[in-house]
Parts: structure tokens; C-alpha cells; sequence
């Protein structure tokens, strides 16, 4: 290696610095305080003062009655989540890529990321206005066309759709730029002769537009399986106003430790659920990953 390479690689890795040592304080140095997992940990004995107590903390969770319900909730919300969510992202993005006016185009772009801007506690107050049982919009244009008036806030069977719907609505239309940018990038010319071969837009779209968004398709399903066991803890607790008569379909392990921490303030315990979450989350991105890459050839690694 001469002097010149040796003085360019100093100059990339001092570039390089500024991230590195963002990981290093945000990512890894963080990791010392999985520690708590194992500890009946008390703040003013601090990390390594509390009593060591093994895998009584992980015990806790899963010998409440309440366990398999915050799971099931969870897997379900997340896998309607994905589902509908990749579903809409992608018939939204093909859509606006077979549109010729651009100024459309680029209008369309706006109003489908502003949702994504919203925060939740305002989207909550918004489906408030749409599902109060006297005032909201849709709970009296049912009572119209009914003569029942649904309340809403005490039907658990509505909710894990209503949750959905809201995901949908601030996060698809991302998701649907996203993938409307990368076939702009998609080679001309295999559309050109797909229509030179007779084939219609819907074809085009099925052959051509769909194969090339595949691995992005792919990737977003292995990074969102993830995180099956988690879910936003501002849409459920802000969306449904934490209302204890829809926990039967909305109660996840976040909002369950949300009520312990406030009313016990355990920090072990939510250490520990955070690190099974994270556990599966990481063997779900490895099984996934292999049947996506057997079945496609198709893989995030």
C-alpha cells in the first residue's frame, strides 16, 4: 500500500467517524443495560448494585393470564398490518406509474405522504370524530341508513380493522413513492417491447412493473416480520384512547407494560420483554430470510 492509498484511507475512515461513533453511542453501548433482564433492579444501587434474579423477569410475562391474548393481538395487528399494507403500497405505486400527467403525479405524491406526518395522537382525535357514538360522522351516517347506533368504543370486534385501516392510511402512501421512484428507474425499454409484443397496460404492470419490485416487495416483508411482536405503542394507546373495554383485540405487550411500569415502575421486566421481542424478531428475519431465498431467490442477506 503506498503513501497515497494510506493517506486516503485515513481521510474515508475519519469520514466515516461521525456514523461510527453514532452507533457505537445510540447502538452498542446501550446494550449494557440488557443487564436488567436478570436483575431485580433498583435505580439508586444502580446496574451493577441490583440483585441478580436469573429468568424470573421473563417468567412474568408469559405466567400472566393475560399472555397469550398481548401475543395473539400482536401477531395479528402486525400480520394485517403487513398484509394490507403491502397490498395498498403496491397497487397505489403501480397506479401512479402508469399515469401520464406528471402534474397529477406529482400532486398525488404530496397528499399521499402528508398522512404519514400526522402523529398519532391527532389521528386518534380524527377517528374519535368519525366513531363517537353521537357526534362522529360515520356512527350517523350508519344510524341513516340503519336505525342502530354503534358505539364504537365498546366493541372490541371492530377494532383490530379500524387499527389496520389507520396503518394503512399514514404509512402506505410512503411506501407507494417508494416504490413508484424505483420503477421510474426500471429500464425503458422492456416496456417498449412488452407494447411492441401486444402486450396491455395490466400486462405490462404483471410482467415488467411487478418482477422488478419484487425484491423491495421482498425486503420490506423480512424487515416488518421483524418486528411481530411490536407494535407502535402511540397508534394503539392513542387511536383507541386506551379505552380498557377494547383490550380483548387491542391490548398488546406495550401497552401491558405501559400499566405495569406506571403502576409498578419495574424496570427489569420491561427489559425483559423488550429482549424477547427482540429475540424473536431477530429468528423470524432468519427463517423468513431462508424461505424467501428458497422459494424467490429473493433474500435480505
Amino acid at each position: 500500500m503506498t503513501k497515497g492509498q494510506r493517506k486516503e484511507n485515513i481521510e474515508h475512515w475519519l469520514l466515516c467517524l461521525p456514523a461510527l461513533l453514532k452507533v457505537l453511542i445510540f447502538s452498542y453501548l446501550p446494550l449494557i443495560g440488557l443487564l436488567m433482564a436478570f436483575q431485580f433492579y433498583i435505580p439508586r444501587r444502580g446496574l451493577f448494585g441490583s440483585e441478580w434474579v436469573g429468568f424470573q423477569n421473563f417468567a412474568y410475562l408469559f405466567k400472566s393470564t393475560i399472555a397469550s391474548r398481548l401475543i395473539i393481538n400482536a401477531v395479528v395487528l402486525n400480520a394485517l398490518g403487513i398484509v394490507a399494507g403491502t397490498v395498498v403500497s403496491l397497487i397505489v405505486g403501480l397506479v401512479m406509474f402508469e399515469v401520464v400527467n406528471k402534474v397529477f403525479v406529482r400532486a398525488s405524491q404530496t397528499i399521499l405522504i402528508f398522512p404519514y406526518f400526522v402523529s398519532w395522537p391527532l389521528v386518534g382525535v380524527l377517528v374519535g370524530s368519525f366513531l363517537s357514538e353521537r357526534t362522529g360522522m360515520l356512527t350517523n351516517i350508519l344510524y341513516s341508513i340503519g336505525g342502530t347506533r354503534i358505539d364504537f368504543y365498546s366493541e372490541p370486534g371492530y377494532w383490530r380493522a379500524i387499527l389496520t385501516v389507520t396503518l394503512v392510511w399514514k404509512n402506505s402512501g410512503l411506501s407507494a413513492v417508494m416504490y413508484y421512484a424505483f420503477l421510474i428507474g426500471v429500464d425503458k425499454q422492456l416496456y417498449e417491447a412488452a407494447a411492441i409484443d401486444g402486450a396491455s397496460k395490466f400486462r405490462r404492470m404483471l410482467h415488467v412493473s411487478m418482477p422488478a419490485l419484487n425484491l423491495m416487495v421482498v425486503l420490506g416483508i423480512i424487515v416488518s416480520s421483524a418486528n411481530i411482536l411490536r407494535i407502535d405503542f402511540n397508534q394503539v394507546y392513542f387511536v383507541t384512547n386506551n379505552d380498557p373495554s377494547l383490550y380483548k383485540t387491542t391490548d398488546v405487550i406495550e401497552t401491558y407494560m405501559f400499566r405495569a411500569l406506571r403502576t409498578e415502575g419495574d424496570y427489569s421486566i420491561s427489559t425483559a420483554v423488550g429482549l424477547v421481542q427482540a429475540a424473536v424478531g431477530f429468528v423470524l428475519t432468519i427463517v423468513i430470510n431462508y424461505v424467501s431465498k428458497k422459494l424467490s431467490a429473493q433474500s435480505l442477506f
